[in-house]
């Protein structure tokens, strides 16, 4: 049987799928691809017996379960007996039936194909419209049926059919349920041909020139406009280059498409059009919806779309912008999209700051550009050298008719001919474009621009050119004139970065007519949201007054707006009584000028939003009657209820907001407003740094949103004493310890270790810094027989991403090569035993032992004599709840090493010392278990305490300090607090100076001491990692201006060294001051203020103290009595030099500082 995969989900968990119940997280899906064919219309595609498609180029891994063409085209046909179980073999009249769902995209999409093959037309209808639109929609296009969810619409069908009862009783309308997963997909991702099945019959086949179905416009000049796709159209969508390309892509394409609703052109397009017309695989959420009263689909979010993509394969990707700009604010988001070939934003323009961030951090960033009206018409493919210009387009000019208005002026309107090769779905063009076309335009004379090449078609009966002009605005690269970039409207429509538009005019006429308005402008394209500048007739009000006297007519505008064009209080700022607003004769605004006037103003606002460094908003919001979890929670429903002027369905406190119904402008808003009110509460400032962009994502009910706000404001221990604290910290830790502990055993063999034979090392995490480094040293040791190195799982290639991290530390790649071709004899560790040979480097993916086969498990029992844990999340913003995965995996680790003669090395950290110079405690803390009450602090350090107690009798932890880079590898991440000093400290001025030494160690240094420490035949509890020979703060910092300027970085003079706290002085007024966003691009100590600060505290105590020679800022002192002792290379390290310093900033520059 020949079966080609159409939908594919992995299982994360469990080897074999399970749906009796909905999965605890999302688990992706994707639909894979068939070759192209010739112009047949879409039912004609959908094959139940699963015969014309051709197998998946690239199988899947066997931890994905498959469900193919044969059942996806079974899907279909079910569908269509499920809608119309009698239908006339002669064909129906192409009756419109609506399709307003909350479901799955894969029992969505089989729906619409459904639809289709009982020879209906599909409407497709968008749950975000208002009843009065839908009505629209449904008479526009003369239909009378719906199929919907009626549990997860139940509110909106409600109101639709009191929306015709009272406007207009006769209309005949029937509201059926849609089909379920289980009707349509009985056999999930386990259909055999043998299963019964009974295909549809095979009605009258369309014409090519027929409707296939309705998509509707945005609704942005009015009612959302019904817009008929025939089947020549899916044919154009299916024609363009952008299909072509991926065709012909070097490898299998999975472009990622479960962010994209299904209702959307460009979801119908990815998810439905690419997969059955082209050679692609689009990976989707699995089904979540079981019981359709109760459950909904995967809410997507830019965490639980990325995690999709990465564990379906994804390869590539078009997303609407809002996903890029918070990813773009995550260094590891950056690194998992680093690995597609292509990420290519659609639906409306990102902002530059993101996409240069994005391209910064080696993203393979491209623009898309379509419509519902013409589809895809741009190349996703760069010119060689044309890579990093991500937001510049390529027309497709071998297979559409393009045209230009107005592109003597610099810039043009975009207009589409119909052709053989494409026909836009609309034709709007009118007598005067007409005219110029037949002027002469259409040769496309004019300077040089761009025409399509393809022979166009007229209107058979008229002999006139068809066409549709877009109303989009290019302009042209002024050196690479085969690229554009959209610049903006011809009607100033504000296109926002989720692709939703809004049109001012309407509601700038509303708000016009209150008597405290003169003027005003609506601002906001290519952001989020809109936002209002306004002109006051008469000043003296505070922005909360001036707010509030105009708030009515605000609501009276948005009444008639759509809801992604709704203009919330903050986002209201006002002119200033020296800049009026600039007027034409006529004494109308020009708006363009206007903007450009407070350009400075408007991006204060947004960034503002973005990253509330500053108090810009003016927003004075009543706080919550107190600062506990359940009167916080209280208040945040209020909040929610009043941004989304709504209060039904009720909203409880384990409520989740997004399957609630607010979308990402309200979760901004809500975030603006927490944000607010947490800037007037003390102990706030802490807080405040860690409600992100992504905070409601990540904690998306109130009660959980309100306990994550109240412990960082209880973190700062302003809400209770510092000893309840202590205490309460104490029992959590003691607790986890107790959870993880394991119960040791006796060993398999001696208990003398074998100091002669080689070792077969374990190592985790080798692909970060420390990581690298250990992996690096391993294979160039004559001790080592084999190094097994394990890795998250990744959709990478694990010897790539080595390979890449090696590159990055200056490490000889070579190395990994020649390990994994090199046999090694290998002996027993525990019977001494001769086994056959391995390869000198065996890579394993996995977090735990759970991870391994039984043949791994097997050969690293016998033979494993080292253990190194090196693995661990980094995130200093967790409690240590948030680290009870990575303790679970190392007390697996412990158990699995129980009954042999391997030992455990643990890299632990400084972190879990944190607590030690609270009580006022100068000597150097001890290479022994301490009282937990130490490591109390961040949740970091605390589940590195824990794991140190249960390292079992033959572990060792070492507890290390601050890694710095060194003359020889200088590797040192931009993104820690010691670059970031400099770096701000560049744009500043002056960096900090600080009485006292740092301990600042090499990573070579780090790795060989550990390795020393596992080969000898003493096994300490701890060993605390800080450099042996400390130098001088001011003499690093001193040293590091100097290189600074010898590299050209800087000039002589440019930057000063002045004391910490002066320093921090600074840093806190510039974050008051600047509102530009690029103030936290050259500044990111902003970002870090309160860590800062404590370093200044700590340094301003230390200057209190004569000759004080201890560690500089607030790091404690460590005994490093063990590490002298074992470690002839830590002895022996040589204090920090100035080729060292100088080799961290040459790697920094080189990095982008």
């Amino acid at each position: 049987m020949n079966k080609a995969t159409h939908t594919t989900y992995c299982n994360v968990n469990s080897p074999k799928p399970r749906h009796a119940l909905p999965p605890s997280r999302p688990r992706p899906l994707s639909l894979g691809a068939q070759p192209l064919w010739t112009d047949l219309c879409v039912p004609s595609w959908i094959d139940p017996r699963g015969r014309q498609h051709q197998p998946a180029a690239k199988p899947l891994p066997e931890s994905f379960s498959q469900v193919t063409y044969l059942e996806f085209g079974r899907a279909v046909h079910r569908a269509a007996h499920l809608i119309c179980p009698s239908p006339s073999l002669d064909g129906r009249d192409n009756e419109v039936v609506a399709v307003l769902a909350h479901s799955d995209t894969l029992v969505y999409i089989a729906t619409v194909i459904g639809l289709m093959t009982a020879r209906f037309v599909p409407l497709l209808i968008s749950p975000r419209n208002s009843p009065a639109a839908i009505f629209n929609l449904l008479e526009t296009t003369g239909c009378h049926r719906i199929l919907a969810t009626k549990g997860t619409m139940k509110e909106l069908l409600a109101s639709v059919s009191d929306y015709i009862s009272s406007t207009a009783p006769d209309y005949r309308l029937a509201i059926n349920e849609i089909p379920s997963l289980r009707q349509l997909y009985p056999h999930l991702a386990k259909v055999v041909e043998e299963h019964p099945f009974e295909p549809y019959p095979e009605l009258l086949r369309p014409s090519f020139d027929d409707t296939a179905l309705y998509i509707h416009s945005s609704g942005s000049t009015g009612f959302p406009k019904p817009i008929p796709i025939t089947h020549r159209g899916i044919w154009g969508y299916a024609t363009t280059c952008l299909l072509h390309e991926l065709k012909d892509h070097p490898r299998p394409v999975r472009m990622g498409a479960m962010a994209i609703p299904a209702f959307h052109t460009l979801g119908f397009v990815l998810q439905i059009v690419y997969p059955l017309f082209g050679c692609i695989t689009c990976t989707l959420f699995t089904p979540a919806v079981l019981d359709a009263e109760n459950d909904v689909p995967v809410m997507p979010t830019p965490a639980n779309t990325l995690d999709a993509m990465e564990r379906t394969g994804t390869t590539m990707t078009i997303i609407f912008p809002t996903f890029l700009q918070i990813w773009s604010q995550e260094e590891e988001s950056m690194r998992r999209l680093k690995s597609f070939d292509y990420v290519a934003s659609a639906g409306g323009p990102l902002d530059q700051k993101s996409g240069d961030t994005l391209l910064a951090n080696s993203v393979n960033l491209r623009t898309s550009y379509g419509a519902t009206e013409f589809g895809m018409v741009t190349r996703l493919r760069p010119r060689p050298g044309d890579e990093k210009d991500w937001m510049w387009i390529e027309f497709d000019t071998s297979r559409t008719a393009l045209r230009w208005i107005g592109a003597e002026e610099g810039r043009g309107e975009v207009i589409f001919l119909h052709s053989e090769t494409h026909v836009p779905a609309v034709s709007n063009l009118s007598d005067d474009v007409l005219k110029m076309l037949e002027a002469g335009l259409q040769d496309n004379e004019v300077q040089g621009w761009d025409s399509g090449n393809a022979a166009l078609r007229k209107n058979p009966e008229t002999g006139v050119v068809m066409g549709y002009a877009t109303k989009d605005v290019c302009e042209r690269h002024p050196t690479k004139p085969h690229l554009y970039r959209l610049v903006g409207r011809v009607d100033d429509v504000l296109i926002h970065s989720s692709g939703e538009k809004t049109v001012p005019a309407p509601m700038e006429s509303v708000m016009l007519g209150n008597q405290y308005v003169k003027s005003l402008v609506i601002f906001g394209h290519g952001r989020a949201q809109p936002g209002l500048l306004v002109e006051p007739s008469e000043y003296g009000y505070t922005i909360e007054e001036f707010r509030n006297l105009i708030w009515p007519a605000v609501e009276a505008a948005n009444a008639i707006a759509p809801a992604f064009s709704r203009i919330y209080k903050e986002m209201i700022i006002t002119t200033s009584s020296d800049r009026p607003l600039p007027r034409t004769a006529k004494d109308t605004v020009i708006r363009k000028q206007a903007l450009k006037m407070y350009e400075k103003e408007i991006d204060e606002l947004y960034d503002t939003i973005e990253s509330y460094a500053n108090d810009s908003s003016g927003v004075t919001m009543t706080p919550p009657s107190s600062w506990s979890s359940p009167a916080l929670a209280e208040w945040l429903i209020v909040q929610t209820q009043d941004i989304t002027s709504r209060s039904e369905p009720s909203l409880t406190y384990q409520t989740n907001l997004f399957d609630w119904g607010i979308d990402s402008l309200s979760a901004t808003i809500l975030r603006l407003r927490l944000v607010s009110v947490l800037r007037g509460v003390t102990g706030g400032e802490k807080a405040l740094a860690k409600v992100n962009q992504n905070t409601v994502y990540r904690y998306p009910t109130p009660g959980a949103l309100a306990e994550f706000v109240v412990g960082c404001l209880h973190e700062e221990g302003q809400d209770r004493d510092e000893k309840s604290m202590v205490e309460e910290h104490v029992k959590e830790i003691e607790q986890m310890v107790t959870k993880y502990s394991v119960k040791s055993t006796p060993s398999s063999g001696s208990t003398s270790r074998c100091t002669t034979a080689k070792h077969t090392v374990l190592v985790t995490g080798t692909t970060g810094q420390l990581g690298a480094q250990l992996l690096f040293d391993l294979l160039t040791d004559p001790r080592v027989a084999t190094v097994y190195a394990l890795n998250r799982r990744s959709t990478n290639d694990i010897i790539a991403r080595q390979k890449v991290k090696f590159d990055e530390k200056g490490l000889d790649t070579s190395v990994i090569d020649e390990a994994l071709a090199r046999p090694e004899t290998v002996v027993n560790g525990i019977n001494g035993s001769c086994h056959k040979e391995r390869a000198h480097l065996v890579f394993l993916e996995g977090t735990s032992p759970d991870d391994f086969d039984e043949e791994t498990r097997r050969v690293l029992h016998s033979e494993m004599t080292i253990l190194i844990h090196n693995a661990w999340r980094l995130d200093f913003n967790l409690p240590l709840q948030g680290f009870e995965s990575s303790i679970s995996d190392f007390s697996k680790f412990v158990t699995f090493i129980q009954g042999t003669n391997a030992r455990i090395l643990f890299t632990s950290s400084i972190g879990s010392t944190q607590g030690w110079m609270k009580e006022g405690r100068v000597k150097a803390f001890p290479e022994e278990c301490q009282d937990a009450k130490y490591a109390v602090g961040a949740g970091y350090g605390e589940s590195k305490y824990v794991c140190e107690r249960n390292a079992g009798v033959d572990g060792t932890s070492f507890r290390i300090g601050q890694i710095s880079g060194c003359s020889i590898s200088p590797a040192w991440s931009l993104t820690d607090w010691v670059p970031i000093i400099v770096k701000s400290g560049i744009t500043m001025g002056i960096v900090p100076d600080a009485v006292g030494v740092v301990s600042w160690i090499p990573g070579t240094v780090v790795s060989r001491a550990i390795l020393d420490v596992g080969y000898s035949e003493i096994a300490p509890f701890a060993v605390n990692l800080v450099h042996p020979r400390p130098t001088k703060w001011s003499v690093v910092m001193g040293q590091v201006v100097d290189s600074l300027v010898e590299q050209g970085k800087i000039e002589p003079g440019r930057v000063e060294i002045v004391p910490w706290s002066d320093w921090v002085k600074e840093l806190e007024r510039l974050a008051g001051k600047l509102g530009d966003v690029k103030a936290f691009e050259n500044i990111p100590a902003i970002k870090l203020i309160s860590f800062y600060r404590g370093m200044a505290d700590a340094d301003g105590a230390h200057r209190q103290v004569d000759g004080y020679e201890g560690e500089a800022v607030d790091l404690p002192p460590l005994s490093i009595e063990n590490a002298k002792k074992l470690s002839k290379t830590f002895c022996e390290a040589g204090a920090l030099e100035k080729k060292d310093i100088e080799a961290w900033v040459r790697w920094w520059i080189g990095a982008g500082m």
